[in-house]
């Protein structure tokens, strides 16, 4: 990517950029006012949605408003001090990724061991679990890219988050970042399948006939919203780590980077819990 003539076609991709990190703030910012309007998601699952959802509007936030103006005025002073947005861009995501496996966990305990949930999953544990998840995130964070030195950052004129090119920050990207992701993307994937499984063993033991077609077509929606949850995390990965290097030109490079990257953190974990097990 560094052979690439980054100077031309910047003004393009911020215009890319800009609208779909903004459209991407805005619903999950409609996200974090509708759980907060809805009292019957005034529970576990909500408070740990909304958790989700804030951390998914920084990160859109931090891509539209910083990402794309440097990319489109090109600024070197912005560049200058993209490791600290940069910084900020990352710690967000993992939050976003650490609460995707904290509402699996969530969901597996309601269907698989629901009398269990209601102690696991109490206010105080819930606020305890969140709370875990920012100060874990910023733990890693702050020792993967403060600690040992290692930047994520916008080399002058690209358009591309990337770690610096040292042994140092090789290890990080891939013994750190990208190990991490990928453990929790087969975590999640495992206690989704699993929840998924279990849901099918009740309705096989019951009268499928009682069930509601309401009650149904939520489960179907679940299976869905798993499975794309799943895809969309793994796509991301391979994309930005692996597929990235065979780019042909810098658009390429950009489509699965930067632009997959602000698709990724879309709100799909809205769905209640309650609609499982009730």
């Amino acid at each position: 990517m560094d052979d690439f003539e980054w100077t031309k076609g910047n003004h393009i991709a911020a215009a890319i950029l800009f609208p779909l990190a903004l459209f991407g703030f805005t619903c999950n910012l409609c996200v974090v006012v509708f759980l907060n309007s809805m009292p019957s998601l005034n529970n576990s699952f909500g408070s740990l949605t909304l958790s989700q959802a804030i951390v998914d509007s920084i990160h859109q936030l931090l891509l539209a408003f910083f990402l794309a103006p440097t990319i489109y005025f090109q600024n070197p002073d912005m560049y200058d001090i993209s490791h600290q947005f940069g910084y900020a861009t990352l710690l967000a995501y993992e939050i976003c990724c650490f609460s995707h496996v904290c509402i699996s966990v969530n969901r597996f305990t309601a269907v698989c061991v629901p009398l269990a949930y209601g102690k696991l999953f109490s206010k105080t544990n819930t606020r305890i679990i969140i709370a875990s998840t920012w100060i874990l995130a910023i733990g890693i964070l702050t020792y993967m890219l403060q600690i040992l030195d290692c930047d994520f950052y916008l080399p002058t004129g690209t358009w591309i988050y990337t770690f610096r090119d040292n042994v140092v920050c090789t290890r990080v990207k891939w013994y750190g970042d990208f190990s991490l992701n990928c453990l929790s993307v087969v975590i999640v994937a495992v206690l989704d399948v699993s929840s998924i499984a279990r849901l099918h063993c009740i309705n096989e033991r019951h009268n499928l006939d009682a069930l509601s077609a309401q009650k149904r077509s939520r489960q179907i929606v679940l299976v869905y919203q798993a499975a794309l949850q799943g895809i969309l995390f793994i796509t991301e990965l391979i994309t930005y780590f692996l597929l990235s290097g065979f780019a042909r030109n810098k658009w390429e490079a950009y489509a699965l980077t930067t632009i997959s990257w602000c698709l990724l953190t879309e709100p799909t974990d809205e769905f209640p819990n309650e609609d499982l097990t009730n």
